[in-house]
């Protein structure tokens, strides 16, 4: 009867473990979609890709600020 229960707890285990397998991947398709609809991103090698170049924008942007404040600042410290 050990050995039942035992089998019974482990097919259990196992249509959990495929529940969740289902639903990653269902999470995982619609992530993928949404990459491709807002992003023109066709799989996450490409959003990654795109990603840095955002953040490589960002930070010249951020350097460019920083540069703009101090010329400001020194023309207008008085």
């Amino acid at each position: 009867m050990s050995e039942l229960k035992e089998y019974l707890n482990l097919k259990e285990q196992v249509e959990k473990a495929r529940q969740q397998a289902a639903k990653a991947e269902g999470a995982l398709e619609q992530i993928l979609k949404q990459l491709k609809e807002k992003f023109g991103c066709n799989s996450l090698k490409e959003a990654k890709a795109l990603l840095k170049q955002i953040q490589k924008k960002e930070k010249k942007a951020r350097e460019e600020l920083d540069q703009a404040m101090k010329d400001f600042k020194a023309k207008w410290k008085d």
